[in-house]
C-alpha cells in the first residue's frame, strides 16, 4: 500500500499538474527543475508508479492519482483563501499574488487602460498576466478568462460580457481580390473565421495567433481582416464591409476553482474584471 512520507512533496505534485513542466512549476515554488525533478522521483518510489506519463502532447497526470491531486488542490485552495481571510482581518488590507488569463485583445483593450484604478485601490495586490486567445483551462492561473466555457475540472465559470466582430477592408485597397488575415487553423470552428471563409472564398493569405497580429499585418498589408468591432470600428484605417453576414457574438466568460470562491484577493479581482469587461462593452 503506497504512503506519503513527506506531505510537502504533495505541493510539487499540485504545482507540476497546474503548469505541465518542471522549470514553472519550480517557478511557482520558488524552487528549481532538480528540485521538482527529485520529489517526483520520491513520490514516485512511495506511490510504487510515476506520478506522470511522458506523452507526445507532455506530461500526463497518472490517472490512478486525479482522486488525489482532486483532493489536494481543494486543500490547497482552501488553504489559500483561509489565509487571505485571516491576513484581511488582521490587517484590514487586501494582499497576495494574482495570476490572471485573458485574450490578448481583453487585456489590451479592456483592463489595461484603467489597471491603475484596481492598483489604488488594492496596493497590495500583486498581478501576473497571461495574455492567451487559445486557453481553455484554468491550469496554473487563478483567473481564466476565455471565449470558451471549460467543461471539464470544478470551476465556477459566469459570462462576463462578449466580444463582436465584422468582416473589414483596408481603405486604401481598391482591388478585387479578397485576400484576407485570420488565425491559426485550430480556430477555423468558431463564427469569426468560418463566416470570413464563406465570405471570401478561400483560406487566408495569412495566420497569426491572435487578432492583434491580425490588426498590424493587415493594416500594414492592406488584407482584409476579420477583427473584434471595439477594433476595427475605431480604426480610420479600415471600414466595415457592409455585405458580408453576421457574425456570432462570442461570450466572455470569467473561471476560477470553486475552493476560491471565498478568497477574499480573488473576489475583489473577479468583481473589478467582471465590471471592467462589462463597462467596457457598454461604452
Amino acid at each position: 500500500m503506497p504512503s506519503f512520507k513527506n506531505w510537502d512533496d504533495l505541493r510539487y505534485l499540485i504545482a507540476f499538474y497546474r503548469t505541465g513542466n518542471m522549470a514553472a512549476a519550480a517557478q511557482r515554488l520558488d524552487s528549481n527543475p532538480a528540485t521538482v525533478s527529485r520529489r517526483m522521483a520520491r513520490l514516485g518510489e512511495a506511490l510504487g508508479y510515476p506520478p506522470f506519463e511522458k506523452r507526445p502532447e507532455g506530461w500526463v497526470l497518472n490517472p490512478r492519482l486525479e482522486n488525489i491531486v482532486n483532493q489536494a488542490m481543494e486543500f490547497d485552495g482552501a488553504l489559500i483563501s483561509a489565509i487571505r481571510r485571516e491576513t484581511e482581518e488582521a490587517s484590514g488590507d487586501l494582499a497576495g499574488d494574482l495570476r490572471i488569463c485573458v485574450p490578448f485583445m481583453v487585456g489590451t483593450y479592456m483592463i489595461y487602460p484603467r489597471l491603475s484604478e484596481f492598483m489604488t485601490t488594492y496596493p497590495k495586490i500583486r498581478i501576473s498576466f497571461n495574455l492567451d486567445s487559445m486557453q481553455e483551462n484554468l491550469n496554473d492561473n487563478d483567473i481564466l478568462i476565455t471565449p470558451a466555457r471549460p467543461e471539464h475540472g470544478r470551476l465556477i465559470s459566469s459570462q462576463c460580457g462578449v466580444m463582436r466582430f465584422k468582416l473589414y477592408k483596408h481603405r486604401d485597397n481598391t482591388s478585387d481580390t479578397k485576400d484576407w488575415a485570420g488565425l491559426p487553423l485550430e480556430t477555423d470552428k468558431y463564427s469569426a473565421m468560418s463566416v470570413a471563409k464563406e465570405y471570401f472564398g478561400c483560406e487566408p493569405m495569412i495566420r497569426v495567433d491572435n487578432f492583434e497580429s491580425i490588426h498590424s499585418v493587415c493594416a500594414e498589408t492592406g488584407l482584409s481582416a476579420v477583427l473584434p468591432t471595439f477594433v476595427g470600428d475605431q480604426d480610420p484605417t479600415f471600414e466595415a464591409i457592409e455585405d458580408a453576414p453576421a457574425i456570432d457574438d462570442v461570450p466572455l466568460y470569467l473561471c476560477y476553482h470553486e475552493t476560491r470562491r471565498s478568497d477574499p484577493v480573488l473576489k475583489a479581482a473577479r468583481e473589478w474584471l467582471k465590471e471592467r469587461t462589462t463597462e467596457f462593452l457598454r461604452s
